[in-house]
This record gives structure tokens, C-alpha cells and sequence, in this order.
């Protein structure tokens, strides 16, 4: 009972962090949720981390020998130490071994391992910091998989092994609280209990971290892609920094991409 209630607690200072506070951009509201476009049927993911394909960091997968259109990605074994550099003294931050919705943290490995480390994009303020690893702290997968946002067409397009399967138009955070840029993972797939929510019925958490929300309800401003009550806002700048999509989207969205799936923000 208390884990659920924590779990409950936790899902709902992710989704606070979301908004659903709609500063509309000066563009044409559509009435319905634009069409998406879908090349093939998609596949259930009933594990969101490929266990069976986990080896560890010392078992021969390396960024420097990944195939094309992949993705090299480290499932924490514990809470993980950063090193600014291989020789640093101090550590820099440690992340913990699960996020706050209790999913076991991922990080994108950006260089190596070698030598022992691995370099890792890391799921924290300010967006895009990077640091060093020991390569012994990670159990590896690879992911084929990866997502690209553009803000400038508000679209989200979503392939597997370098192929276009899904591209939808989406709604992206006002101009006072914009979308951030960057390159980001998918950290969380959630299910909301209530599927008519301001969510939807489906949530994916990014480790992007808004730039102008430091704290809301108590989370630290985590950026999603979600479904929403309100169709009529896809297409326009409405959310506090979250992507919005149509519910039949989330939820095709939710079925197909893996946790450590790379999603690229630009403007």
C-alpha cells in the first residue's frame, strides 16, 4: 500500500511538471487532432528493457563498434557515481538507481567503454551535461529505435533501424515556457488510471529537464510526451513545456518505444 501510494505521489509531481496551464501561441487552433501517418503496425514492447540482450560493460559492446542507426544505453546496476573527468578526484553528482517513478535508470553512453569508463549523457540540470562512468557500474543494450521533435514544424516522428514509422503533429510549451532543445532518452512509460486525464491515458518521461520551471508541485520540471483531454491544442505552443500528441498516438507511442530510446529536440 505505501509503495503505491508513493508510486502515485511520484507520478503525480512528473505529470505537475507537464502542465496544463494552455498559453496559446497566435496560430489556428484545428478542431480536431491533425492526421498522423503510420508506415507499419506496431509492436507491443512488454519489456521495456531488453534483459536477455544485457551484457555487461566489459562483454565487447562499445560506441566505437555500434551499427548504424543504434544507440548504445546503460541500465544502472546502483546509484552511480559521475566523474567530471576519468582522473577527477571528486565526484560530481551521483544518480540514483531508479527515477522517481521507480523505473530503473538508464543512461545513453556517448563514448566508450574503454579503459574502465564509459562516457554518459546524464538526466540532469543543465540540459546536455555529460560525465565519466566506470564502465563496471552499467549493464549495456542497444537500442534501434530513436525519436526527433521539430519545434519549428511541431511534429514528432518516430523510426526503428533508420526507417520512418510514425510522424504526428504535436503541441509544444508556450513561448514562456518553451519546449527545451537538446538530445534526450526516454527515462519512463507510464499509464495513467484515468485515460480521459490532461495527460491521457499514456505518459513517456525524457530526461530533459524544463529551462524555465525549476520546481513545480514538488517534481523539478521533467519534460514529457503525452496525450491530452484538450485535441484541439495539438498543433499550437499550449503546454508548459511537455509535447502533447493525440491519445491514439500516446498510445501507439507507449506500446512501441523502448526506455533508452534516444529523442532528438530541435527548434
Amino acid at each position: 500500500m505505501m509503495r503505491r501510494a508513493l508510486l502515485t505521489l511520484a507520478l503525480a509531481l512528473f505529470l505537475a511538471a507537464c502542465g496544463d496551464r494552455v498559453e496559446v501561441a497566435p496560430i489556428v487552433t484545428p478542431d480536431v487532432a491533425p492526421p498522423t501517418t503510420l508506415s507499419q503496425e506496431p509492436v507491443a514492447t512488454t519489456e521495456p528493457i531488453p534483459r536477455a540482450e544485457l551484457q555487461p560493460a566489459f562483454g565487447g559492446l562499445s560506441t566505437a563498434t555500434l551499427p548504424a542507426n543504434t544507440t548504445l544505453v546503460g541500465m544502472t546496476v546502483g546509484g552511480t557515481v559521475v566523474y567530471e573527468t576519468r582522473t577527477s578526484a571528486e565526484p560530481m553528482v551521483t544518480i540514483p538507481h531508479t527515477t522517481i517513478l521507480g523505473t530503473v535508470t538508464v543512461l545513453e553512453v556517448v563514448a566508450g567503454p574503454s579503459d574502465g569508463w564509459a562516457r554518459v549523457r546524464l538526466p540532469v540540470r543543465p540540459n546536455g551535461s555529460e560525465g565519466w562512468v566506470r564502465a563496471d557500474d552499467l549493464m549495456l543494450y542497444v537500442v534501434d529505435s530513436r525519436v526527433e521533435i521539430d519545434l519549428s514544424d511541431r511534429t514528432l516522428t518516430y523510426y526503428e533501424s533508420g526507417e520512418e514509422v510514425l510522424t504526428t503533429t504535436v503541441a509544444i510549451g508556450s513561448r514562456r515556457n518553451p519546449t527545451p532543445v537538446g538530445e534526450f532518452i526516454v527515462t519512463d512509460k507510464v499509464t495513467l488510471a484515468d485515460p480521459g486525464s490532461p495527460w491521457g491515458p499514456q505518459a513517456i518521461g525524457i530526461s530533459a529537464r524544463s529551462e524555465t520551471i525549476m520546481e513545480y508541485n514538488g517534481g523539478d520540471g521533467i519534460i514529457g510526451v503525452h496525450g491530452t483531454n484538450r485535441p484541439g491544442s495539438i498543433g499550437n505552443a499550449a503546454s508548459l513545456g511537455c509535447v502533447r500528441v493525440s491519445n491514439d498516438v500516446i498510445t501507439t507511442l507507449h506500446e512501441m518505444v523502448p526506455i533508452g530510446t534516444p529523442v532528438k529536440i530541435s527548434a
